[in-house]
């Protein structure tokens, strides 16, 4: 007996440590993986806009400055992880940015200027930690390379996030006595360390990066850490969208501090044990008869012990052949907020929200025809009103003492999971909002044109386009300044998006004072009228613009359809875009249709003089 007592202590001593190690490392490589999502996500949102910022300037290169600053603000607010964004001119000195006054530096002396300047690389560059010129404060660049219309240099896009919008982040995370936190890049360099070390380092020349990455992008390992030299596992990462290396490590002495402390109670157990053998030797006889009544016992603790141990920090339940329950762990406490004695006798189906009662009479369906069990997810009334999503695991299971067969379910609560999925969601969808909107007019920009259009042209026999650009808009900005000029655009889009929904079309902001109305299933002649409607609908806004020979504020549309001789919308819009340089040759405050002025004495190349008008 003494034997056993030693021998299981042993096997659960080391099965305990296999445990204990297994459990670590599901836990780093989980971490590891919330960690990288939470990096792509960070550099995701700070390239989302240096994108939409560099095809806002390739359309726009000149933007009015007190606009486009205040613009740079409001994103930069909007958007915690993002401290700092700037334009710089292809001299390194500050264009535009975020922040008043604008800060009279030159970083053509960075490595991130260098880089971009020197490489035609359109993709966004990473680099960090610099020392900001701005704040003082230590902070990660992520850049953009902006080009002229030649592809020469012309600049560079920078965005900010500082290093203790990261630092804020991991520090949440208890790993222990010697843990740590690491985003390098894939060359080895550190980017963010926490604990945060005096000096960078380079690991290039390291394990992981010399032998383990180019192996997986993801992996667990034990090494002696390059920052204190202790030995410790680590779980590692590489990011799916940026050159960037995510490590959580933790000490050997960590991650087994529970393993050891629970030897220590075992031993302390074992040797209690073994000196109860030692005095009850004499009553051993006495005993036997008792044996086999204690062995019956100690089965069934034994096999309920481990139905609850195997599922801790889960709700357990056992269901019978109508879903009645006959068995519910303590831990429903935690999760629903019942005891058990309260669910017991209830069916489960009575406990469920409407509206997920039929999935879950679906899952008993099926259930007896999937041996390895279903899983579901559902909501559930909590004992004080509120509702929790649980997610469960059914499986039909036979006790060796029972012969008919009962269902097994483990419940978990999933709750805050769903709540940020759709935090995530939700955010993904604003971006893409963003992304296809200008921000003056509430108009769809030339990128959900060109969309609309493109996916139009196919599916329409008939299509008609309108080129509309706003006469004497220079003049109009120059008279009245550019906050008129704004507040006449503005008024001009909702004329334009609700003139356009009412003919079934499509409106959208074409840059500057140039707008565009997509009429899907409308020929050339019924768009003609359409525009001679239009034109007199502006007229009627009563804008008055001192610049324009009428005094108000009119509008020159030109107009092109699908025909024969169009093969494409690139083709469609350069169509309307020729005739409306012909309304303009006309003399303004006309329509023209594409096919009416071939073969006119006018030019059909556009002069300098006939486009008029600045963005506002």
């Amino acid at each position: 007996m003494s034997a056993c007592v030693l021998a299981l202590v042993v096997w659960k001593g080391y099965d305990a440590r296999r445990n204990a190690l297994a459990q670590s490392e599901t836990e780093m490589r989980n971490l590891a993986h919330s960690l990288a999502e939470h990096a792509n996500h960070t550099m995701q949102a700070a390239d989302v806009v240096m994108d939409d910022i560099v095809a806002f300037l390739r359309f726009q290169p000149f933007p009015d400055r007190a606009s486009f600053n205040a613009r740079l603000r409001e994103i930069s607010d909007k958007l915690q992880q993002i401290k700092e964004l700037a334009i710089l001119d292809a001299k390194g000195d500050v264009e535009y940015a975020s922040i008043t006054p604008l800060p009279p530096i030159n970083n053509a002396d960075r490595d991130y200027f260098t880089y971009h300047r020197d490489h035609a690389d359109p993709k966004p560059l990473i680099t960090g930690p610099v020392v900001s010129r701005t704040s003082g404060q230590p902070v990660i660049a992520v850049t953009r390379r902006l080009e002229t219309a030649n592809g020469d240099f012309a600049g560079i896009v920078i965005a900010t996030i500082e290093s203790d919008y990261f630092n804020d982040f991991y520090k949440t995370f208890d790993l222990g006595a010697g843990g740590g936190i690491t985003l390098s890049s894939s060359d080895g360099k550190v980017v963010i360390r926490w604990p945060p070390t005096k000096d960078g380092r380079d690991l290039s020349k390291s394990q992981l990066f010399e032998r383990l990455l180019p192996r997986s992008p993801v992996g667990y390992n034990l090494a002696t850490s390059p920052f204190d030299g202790l030995q410790k596992y680590y779980a590692y990462e590489r990011l799916s969208l940026y050159p960037l290396v995510v490590t959580v490590a933790r000490t050997e002495v960590s991650v087994l501090a529970d393993w050891r402390e629970a030897i220590r109670s075992d031993a302390v157990v074992a040797m209690a044990v073994l000196a109860c053998i030692v005095l009850l030797a004499a009553g051993l006889a006495v005993q036997l008869r008792n044996r086999e009544r204690f062995e019956k016992l100690l089965r069934e603790r034994d096999a309920r012990h481990r139905l609850i141990d195997a599922n801790i920090g889960d709700v357990v339940v056992v269901l019978d052949g109508q879903g009645v329950l006959t068995f519910v762990s303590m831990s429903v406490e935690t999760v629903l907020g019942f005891s058990p004695e309260e669910m017991l006798g209830r069916v489960y189906l009575d406990m469920m929200h409407p509206d997920d009662v039929a999935g879950l009479r679906s899952i008993g369906k099926r259930l007896p025809h999937a041996p390895n069990g279903l899983r579901a997810e559902f909501r559930m009334e909590r004992a004080d009103g509120t509702l929790v999503w649980l997610e469960a695991n059914f499986r039909f299971t036979r006790q060796d003492s029972r012969p008919e067969r009962n269902i097994v379910c483990t419940l978990r609560d999933v709750t805050r999971r769903k709540e940020v999925e759709d935090e995530v969601e939700a955010l993904n969808s604003r971006l893409a909002e963003m992304a296809r909107t200008d921000a003056l007019t509430g108009l769809p920009n030339r990128r959900a044109l060109d969309d609309f259009i493109a996916s139009e042209f196919k599916a329409r026999r008939d299509l008609s386009v309108l080129m509309i650009d706003v006469d004497d808009f220079k003049g109009f900005n120059d008279r009245l300044g550019h906050h008129a000029g704004d507040e006449a655009l503005r008024q001009l889009g909702g004329l334009l998006a609700g003139t356009a929904a009412s003919a079934g079309g499509f409106a959208a902001r074409y840059g500057g004072e140039e707008f565009t109305i997509v009429l899907p299933g409308i020929a050339m002649a019924a768009a003609f009228v359409f525009a001679e409607d239009l034109q007199a609908a502006v007229r009627s806004l009563g804008i008055v613009n001192p610049s324009a020979t009428r005094g108000r504020l009119t509008v020159s549309i030109g107009i092109a359809g699908k025909v024969s001789a169009v093969c494409d919308p690139a083709t469609l819009l350069r169509c309307a875009d020729i005739a409306l340089y012909e309304a303009k040759r006309r003399g303004r405050d006309c329509s023209v249709v594409a096919p009416a002025y071939v073969g006119d004495a006018g030019s059909l190349v556009p002069d300098v003089s006939t486009r008029t008008g600045t963005p506002a």
